[in-house]
């Protein structure tokens, strides 16, 4: 895509506007009037203003009102083609949206010239929107194109990933294997060994006591 004027996108071979969002962006470059200079006109409330001050101080104004809305558009008028909404946004502020085929927004700021230059500066900058955009899509065919030769391909390192998971199988299996070899003395000696020698114990101890006795009473 290219720019040819500032009314002008022309679509690449190929189909190379199909995104969209450009597609989109295009029309609305075509459908924008110039409000440059003393060509500025807008129109609130049904009402067509030329003076840029007075026009920001009523967008101000009105402003004010959508801070306490529940995230409705408000209307607002038209500029340069294109209808206005406020919509209340983050921090208790407004947002003016610039609504074509796409939608933009601008800020309200504490100024009605601050306003109104937040306003042109929107709409006039579509050809730079539209060249950042097109250097995203670019990017992301670059991106695409790249992962699509990745996809498939050998690992790097394969040959000694494999090496290593060997060698980690082989050291797993002996480890299992000198474990079942050399069980616990507790796990080894069956009930019937256990009785045997409590029993035998058992005996010594009533001989000993009888030995004891014995020399007692002597």
């Amino acid at each position: 895509m290219t720019i040819n004027g500032p009314n002008e996108l022309t679509a690449q071979p190929g189909g190379g506007c199909a995104h969209p969002r450009r597609v989109n962006l295009r029309q609305d470059l075509a459908a924008r009037q110039d409000t440059s200079g003393d060509r500025f006109r807008i129109e609130l409330d049904g009402r067509v203003f030329d003076q840029r001050g007075i026009a920001g101080e009523l967008i101000v104004r009105r402003a004010d009102k959508p801070k306490h809305g529940h995230g409705q558009d408000v209307p607002l008028g038209r500029f340069a083609g294109f209808d206005l909404f406020l919509r209340p946004a983050l921090n208790n502020s407004v947002e003016i949206i610039v609504r074509g085929k796409n939608h933009y927004s601008a800020r309200v700021t504490d100024t009605a010239l601050g306003t109104i230059r937040s306003l042109e500066a929107t709409v006039q900058g579509f050809e730079e929107r539209a060249a950042r955009l097109e250097a995203d899509i670019a990017d992301a065919h670059k991106r695409a194109k790249e992962l699509g030769e990745k996809v498939g391909a050998l690992f790097e390192h394969e040959e000694r990933y494999q090496e290593l998971t060997r060698r980690q199988n082989e050291i797993e299996e002996k480890l299992d294997l000198t474990k079942n070899q050399a069980p616990s003395q507790a796990e080894g000696d069956s009930p019937e060994q256990n009785d045997q020698t409590n029993s035998q114990c058992q005996t010594r101890n009533e001989s000993a006591r009888r030995a004891r006795w014995t020399a007692l009473r002597v």
